[in-house]
């Protein structure tokens, strides 16, 4: 399997689904840290804000749930820091599993993930903080200073997670005033140790208003696809097997554990 990288294709339509994808980034990361596959993982969601552990600290967070729940939203917390975002139908979240056999530093890993972007939809796509915009962070994606992605990452064993989150079309102004809304609710009063983000509801955007492009959720993954390909041979099969393999099983659980617990002390702060 000499230069190939996985594909996983991943689609959430049940509430009850909404804590897989990030169960199954743990269970990825273990094996590419031990076989030295890497991963290439798409997963799209119904209406879902998924909040980060910092956002467990908002002063008001039961009313900004409620806030949530009011407009049909779901939500869930993830087992990582940062803060929260909303996904839906026009949202690609898309992570590259890389071994780090070569000690990829974290700039090299973020830069990864901006060259994808860039050889795949624009030339001037740019990275650098959008200060207003919900989930802020220093490889913000933008073209002409509207945030159309943003990009975390998780490390463990010999393994890199570089997650993006790609606004591919949709009304993204609708997606930050739920997110304003719901920081502007939550907190209160405000937390001054904490820099909750105070959003401008348009300083982001979709990627296909910005390159002047109809662009689907299935074309993204296609022409992402065409640039993995010129680096990797892309088998579509393989992951079914792995994922059905006992210490992937075995992975996969112990982090849902995690999961779990985190969203029951959710659960409680909204009672």
């Amino acid at each position: 399997m000499n230069n190939t990288i996985l594909l996983y294709d991943q689609q959430i339509k049940k509430d009850q689904e909404m804590l897989n994808p990030f169960a199954d980034t743990g269970a990825i990361l273990r094996f590419v840290s031990e076989s030295k596959i890497p991963i290439a993982h798409f997963w799209t969601t119904p209406k879902t804000v998924i909040l980060g552990l910092q956002d467990q600290r908002l002063s008001n967070l039961s009313g900004g749930l409620k806030s949530l729940a009011d407009k049909d939203y779901i939500y869930y917390v993830r087992n990582s820091g940062g803060l929260g975002v909303v996904t839906d139908d026009g949202i690609l979240n898309f992570t590259l599993f890389l071994p780090d056999k070569n000690n990829i530093t974290i700039d090299q890993a973020y830069e990864e993930m901006h060259q994808i972007m860039q050889k795949t939809f624009s030339k001037d796509i740019e990275t650098g903080t959008i200060e207003h915009s919900y989930c802020p962070g220093t490889y913000d994606l933008s073209i002409n200073g509207k945030k159309i992605a943003g990009i975390s990452q998780r490390r463990s064993g010999d393994g890199v997670a570089i997650m993006a989150y790609i606004s591919i079309n949709g009304d993204q102004k609708k997606r930050s005033q739920l997110m304003k809304d719901f920081y502007e609710i939550s907190d209160y009063p405000v937390n001054k140790k904490i820099g909750f983000p105070n959003i401008d509801i348009n300083c982001m955007e979709n990627l296909d208003s910005l390159i002047h492009q109809e662009l689907t959720i299935q074309d993204a993954k296609k022409s992402i696809l065409k640039t993995i390909e010129q680096k990797y041979n892309i088998d579509r099969s393989q992951f079914n097997i792995v994922k059905n393999s006992a210490p992937y099983l075995d992975a996969y659980q112990q982090t849902m554990e995690d999961l779990i617990y985190k969203n029951n002390k959710l659960s409680e702060v909204n009672e």
